[in-house]
């Protein structure tokens, strides 16, 4: 088991679902807001535990999105790059960087750490809106 602590600015609701959802990997210690900032301190079991915020970690990464976050049938098939070389990169580091740090905070580790899946997604989003065009035009 490893201490963390889990902050984030908006996206509170999300990690309250992923708090429950992962009850069996975590022990909530306690939880707090200042400001805007909402933390939660817990004891993790790392292996789920990095599963579980992999996929938080893409909610986020789709919700921070305009094109994912309004139409449902994207989202679907952004998650299937669930099962990629890219996927699981994803994961490795952030094993790799929960072994060594005891904060973890959401938005910060999407915007720094995942600019490689972000851009995959933009890439996806522009190639997909490009043939719709091109599509309509014909």
């Amino acid at each position: 088991m490893k201490q963390i602590t889990i902050h984030t600015s908006r996206y509170n609701c999300l990690l309250d679902s992923f708090i429950s959802n992962f009850s069996e990997a975590l022990v909530v210690r306690k939880s707090n807001k200042r400001g805007n900032l909402y933390s939660v301190n817990c004891m993790a079991n790392l292996p789920v535990l990095t599963n579980g915020l992999i996929a938080l970690l893409i909610d986020i990464a789709l919700e921070e999105n305009p094109v994912y976050r309004h139409s449902q049938k994207l989202r679907d098939m952004a998650y299937d790059l669930r099962d990629t070389a890219l996927h699981r990169k994803l994961a490795g580091d952030l094993t790799r960087f929960l072994t060594r740090a005891r904060d973890l905070h959401l938005e910060g580790y999407l915007n720094f750490r995942m600019a490689e899946y972000r851009e995959k997604l933009d890439m996806m989003s522009y190639s997909l809106i490009k043939k719709m065009k091109l599509t309509q035009q014909d």
